[in-house]
């Protein structure tokens, strides 16, 4: 994003990575993104974040079951992304750069030790791409649905959170690299036959901090984030070293927002593969779809545009304590998500079925 005298460009995590060894590599379309780097960072060995078929997670069996692993090609290679199955089992929400240019799309779901459960295809024109997506992250727009060619009816998809849930604590879920938090070395695929989870919390939306950063001397234009909203989290270990969104708070005081330190052993951060992927939060009986993940911003960036040091724990690891990432907010989308599947949230069921009520009231009042 352009900020008048200073640039303010993030550094993003595309999920758009390629599907060779630990390659990290990304297509022509993104080149003016910056350095990209895949994986999921967790607070000890990526084999304690695997998740399989059936897992319970808040009493919930099989909570992660509808994750989806994306394959597709195009002119420049195979890649991969990340989606969640909606309810009804026809569509899957992922990330727009994840599905804005391919020739040819597997989505798979139940990935373990290398094999998938159930696979399905994409076609082309089966892929619904938000029409303000523009190729530039972090407006809001990052979101696209997938048609499958055939429905997927042995798993139960998710509903969407219609609600603006900064602050919550969420679940992350998805098929990209990984790396230990602690590691000062890239991510690799080493664990690239199993998906991951881990833990965060929604600190704010872009927009937020981006009208808070104008008090550094940024320019803000709000007109840029009119596409949608988007949810930022840092990742913490406790310390306040290494709470980047804490640190930019103060700098640029005062600020509508703040940052916790953390979630223990629990938190972790997406990145590459992972995009696309789902953020779920609880609402006390089922993970709702929150945040579609879309970018990631390394900590040392991120404080260097405030004139702040020391916030990246490990500066060659692209998910380490300090980095954050952001997250597509399924609330502000939920309308145009609506018009493509046909399968209102119950929110929606519910004014429709108070419409056609008043409709039967004026129609009774007219043969009165």
């Amino acid at each position: 994003m352009s900020i008048g005298s200073k640039q303010f460009k993030l550094a993003a995590i595309v999920a758009a990575v390629l599907l060779a060894s630990s390659a990290q590599a990304v297509g022509d379309k993104n080149a003016t993104i910056g350095s990209l780097n895949p994986m999921t960072g967790n607070t000890s060995a990526p084999s304690n974040w695997r998740f399989v078929a059936g897992q319970t997670f808040n009493g919930v069996v099989g909570a992660l079951d509808g994750v989806a692993r994306l394959s597709f090609s195009n002119s420049a290679g195979n890649w991969a992304c990340s989606g969640s199955l909606l309810a009804g089992g026809q569509y899957v929400l992922t990330a727009a750069h994840c599905a804005d240019d391919f020739t040819k799309m597997t989505v798979q779901f139940g990935w373990e030790n290398g094999v998938a459960a159930i696979s399905r295809n994409v076609s082309v024109g089966n892929a619904y791409v938000n029409k303000k997506w523009t190729g530039e992250l972090d407006t809001g727009a990052d979101i696209a649905i997938l048609k499958l060619d055939t429905a997927v009816t042995t798993i139960k998809g998710y509903h969407l959170s219609t609600t603006n849930d900064v602050g919550k604590e969420y679940l992350m879920a998805g098929y990209g690299t990984t790396q230990n938090a602690n590691t000062n070395a890239a991510t690799n695929w080493n664990d690239v036959a199993w998906g991951h989870y881990a833990y965060n919390v929604f600190d704010v939306d872009s927009k937020t901090f981006n009208k808070d950063a104008a008090k550094y001397g940024y320019d803000f234009d709000e007109s840029f984030y009119a596409p949608g909203a988007t949810y930022m989290s840092d990742f913490d270990d406790g310390t306040a070293a290494h709470n980047t969104l804490s640190r930019i708070s103060g700098v640029v005081a005062p600020t509508t927002w703040s940052s916790g330190t953390g979630l223990g052993a629990r938190e972790g951060l997406i990145a590459g593969g992972d995009s696309g992927g789902g953020d779920f939060v609880w609402n006390g009986t089922e993970w709702l779809l929150s945040g579609v993940h879309s970018w990631g911003w390394g900590g040392s960036s991120a404080c260097g545009a405030f004139g702040l040091n020391g916030c990246d724990n490990a500066t060659k690891n692209g998910s380490s304590y300090g980095d954050l990432s952001g997250s597509t907010a399924t609330y502000s989308h939920i309308g145009w998500i609506n018009s493509v599947t046909a399968v209102p949230e119950p929110e929606t069921y519910a004014m429709l079925l108070a419409g056609l009520a008043l409709v039967g009231v004026a129609r009774r009042r007219k043969q009165q």
